[in-house]
């Protein structure tokens, strides 16, 4: 009998000791989550446990991203390390356990996953592995799953990064109806780092920009608010979702409101040109709306104001580059395909107009009118030039024999900086090297060696050689 009992006292010992679950009665007041195993609900102390648990189970299990291994969070908790989910692993969190009122046709559970002051460089939610994915929620979900970066907190927490990321390839992260991915700020993103260096809200980037595995977020529902991007960059922006680098948005529904960036644009959502986004429903409120529903773009002082209050599409270079200010609708269908070597063309769907095209269009008019008159005077320039040339060259068109490289140098009344790069050119140096070597651009080393050429009168830096190689 006493064996028994040492055998049973012992038994429950290391099942607490060890974390990974507690199944007892009197563990579920204690139990941060629980999760089915074998058709048994287990409790867990944290939610890392949980994950963990589900990750070993995962490995010699059937899990899918349409059949994942679902965690129930029943309490609120404060998370000081990210929740990472690693490759093939497919993962459903719910809200859950018992709340005030319980049993009354109002109540539901409401969980909060709130940014740790300790979680500043890291995403609070981070979908990372390859082929893996991450369920915020199900359709139809009873209970409220936020996930909060603490602005609002009486003491607000600023952080390096967004509240959520996806970047492995093939991953997803998948949001429905009463979902909240809220109250983040990024101020400043930690160095080297480089899927989740911008946005605030939600941030999609392929690792290693491998453009036939994006990574993917897909918003069914929920709600992504006030989340503030004030990183004062004009390469990445984004208040409410960023997508970079082969990233791919998908919204079906849901709502975007109250997001802003302090510098660049989207407020709501901002693309790069390689990112692709494909909406078919849920709402994008613009600049027109009431203040704490509208997303915003802009900026204060010399910061300048950029558009795309609520969408907008970087396409470096090119003036007819997409954006919206005004809300995007339930029923506004948008596509957008990014390209790996241009700047993105569109694919299917409604595309919305420029609200600076007109003036853009009269702007280029003009412009190629001014080209046009200009045509006469240019060709005329260019004749004078050229004839210029020719006698100039008739001139220097210098004799080497028996001459030294000081005396041909000499000879052709050459620069400093002309010296100094004919001199490397006689050597195996890249034009490169040499503009490192003389501290000069890499134009700036052409620059002279046309000069250098026309002085030398040569064609390149081949005939260079062969004429003055070996004197």
């Amino acid at each position: 009998m006493q064996n028994r009992v040492f055998s049973f006292l012992l038994f429950f010992s290391i099942l607490a000791f060890s974390g990974t679950g507690l199944a007892a009665d009197d563990s579920r007041e204690a139990a941060i989550a629980s999760r089915l195993e074998g058709g048994n609900v287990v409790y867990y102390a944290s939610l890392h446990d949980a994950l963990a648990a589900a990750f070993a189970a995962g490995e010699g299990a059937s899990f899918s991203i349409n059949y994942p291994d679902e965690i129930t969070l029943l309490s609120d908790i404060i998370l000081n390390d990210p929740i990472i989910i690693e490759e093939n692993a497919h993962i459903r969190l719910i809200a859950g356990g018992e709340t005030v009122g319980q049993g009354s046709p109002e109540s539901r559970p409401s969980r909060t996953i709130m940014r740790g002051s300790e979680l500043l460089d890291f995403p609070v939610i981070w979908v990372r592995g390859e082929n893996a994915s991450l369920t915020l929620g199900w359709p139809g979900m009873e209970g409220m799953l936020v996930v909060d970066g603490g602005w609002l907190n009486a003491t607000p927490i600023i952080a390096n990064g967004p509240v959520a990321a996806v970047s492995g390839p093939d991953s997803k992260l998948i949001m429905y109806d009463n979902v909240f991915i809220q109250n983040n700020i990024n101020s400043g993103s930690p160095a080297g780092t480089n899927f989740y260096e911008n946005g605030s809200g939600v941030f999609i980037r392929t690792e290693g920009d491998q453009m036939d595995r994006l990574a993917e977020f897909i918003m069914r529902g929920g709600v992504i608010q006030g989340n503030v991007n004030n990183v004062q960059s004009f390469l990445f922006s984004g208040g409410g979702v960023l997508l970079a680098g082969f990233g791919l948005f998908t919204m079906e529904g849901g709502v975007i409101q109250n997001n802003s960036v302090l510098r660049g644009s989207g407020g709501g959502v901002h693309l790069g040109s390689r990112a692709s986004f494909r909406k078919t429903g849920g709402i994008i409120f613009g600049r027109n709306e009431p203040e704490g529903i509208r997303n915003t773009a802009g900026g204060s002082g010399s910061t300048p104001n950029i558009f795309g209050h609520a969408v907008n599409i970087s396409l470096p270079g090119n003036p007819d580059a997409q954006y919206r200010n005004d809300t995007v609708g339930e029923n506004d269908n948008l596509s957008y395909t990014g390209h790996a070597t241009q700047m993105g063309v569109f694919g299917e769907g409604e595309k919305w107009d420029n609200p600076d095209k007109d003036f853009r269009r009269v702007l280029l008019i003009i412009i190629a009118a001014v080209l046009v008159l200009s045509v006469p005077v240019i060709i005329i320039v260019r004749k004078k030039i050229m004839k210029k040339r020719i006698e100039n060259a008739s001139q220097i068109n210098i004799s080497i024999e028996g001459m030294s490289l000081q005396e041909i140098i000499e000879k052709a009344d050459l620069t400093d900086h002309e010296k100094k790069v004919f001199n490397l050119l006689l050597t195996d140096h890249s034009l490169k090297m040499i503009a490192d070597d003389l501290e000069l651009s890499y134009e700036g080393v052409r620059f002279h060696c046309k000069k250098l050429y026309h002085k030398l009168n040569v064609k390149n830096r081949k005939e260079l050689l062969v004429k003055y190689g070996s004197s």
